[in-house]
């Protein structure tokens, strides 16, 4: 079988450590679509946080954002499907954090929302490198409980930053028994969201709205969240800089993000007979 789409992590996949598209990844992602392959960005982002990389992205025309939990069209800007955590959970996992000192993101629409001081407690807490796409794509919250309180808000994920991994443990195991997804990421972050909502399940629904069965898809990633999309792909590829689980779980290893990663995944494996891949 030959592979006809490939979904593409963002931070520490397509980007770069500094948060840039390189241009070899550029270049192949028109080789691929040139070929009729279809590429997809499968990210933790926000569309709006995805918009900011627009002019490296090719000709990209879907991104599966926030985690799975929507999917957004960069052709017409504009959402065609996101799921929502419910208002009890949210209350609960408000409850859970109660005296943690931690920032909330909740996503919501095409964007999220950052507390009033978190572009300046951001470095402190290992997230400096994000604070100019906060700025650019974020909307800052004036009272973040109340928002997250709000009955009529529709929140599609939250994340939580803490200041210790310890912190993050903590609540984790609180919340634990509400039936939603929980993920590490980042120095000392959880990423909440609906339990049937993820990369994985973001991507088959991606792969079923463009007629493409799940042998012929394959997943790039990194980081933990990326777990169920390399899982549910017909192939998994870890990047060179990926964490041990991803690299265990993966079927194929590519140079990492600062090397060229993402080119020769799209050239090994998007652009090549099915044959030639080594499971």
């Amino acid at each position: 079988m030959t592979y006809q789409l490939i979904a593409l992590d963002m931070d520490g996949t397509l980007l770069d450590s500094r948060k840039h598209v390189l241009p070899s990844s550029t270049a192949a992602i028109d080789r691929a679509l040139d070929a009729g392959r279809h590429v997809a960005i499968c990210s933790g982002r926000c569309p709006e946080m995805v918009e900011v990389s627009r002019a490296e992205l090719g000709r990209i025309s879907y991104a599966i954002c926030g985690s799975g939990t929507s999917l957004y069209s960069l052709d017409e800007q504009r959402l065609l499907w996101e799921t929502h955590l419910s208002h009890d959970a949210l209350t609960r996992i408000l409850e859970a954090c109660e005296g943690e000192d931690c920032l909330f993101e909740p996503f919501t629409g095409t964007s999220f929302y950052y507390e009033r001081d978190a572009l300046e407690r951001m470095p402190g807490l290992g997230l400096g490198v994000y604070v100019e796409a906060y700025r650019a794509s974020g909307r800052r919250a004036e009272d973040m409980r109340a928002l997250l309180c709000d009955p009529a808000s529709r929140i599609q994920k939250l994340n939580v930053h803490f200041c210790s991994t310890a912190a993050r443990a903590h609540v984790r195991e609180l919340v634990s028994g509400l039936g939603v997804g929980l993920v590490d990421f980042e120095e000392a972050s959880l990423e909440l969201s609906p339990v049937n909502a993820n990369k994985g399940t973001g991507l088959l629904a991606l792969a079923d709205l463009l007629g493409i069965p799940r042998e012929a898809t394959i997943a790039v990633g990194d980081a933990d969240n990326d777990l169920p999309m390399l899982e549910a792909a017909g192939l998994g590829v870890a990047m060179g800089n990926a964490n041990p689980r991803v690299l265990a779980a993966a079927d194929a290893r590519v140079a990492d993000n600062d090397h060229d990663g993402v080119a020769e995944a799209i050239s090994r494996f998007l652009l090549a007979n099915a044959e030639e891949v080594t499971r």
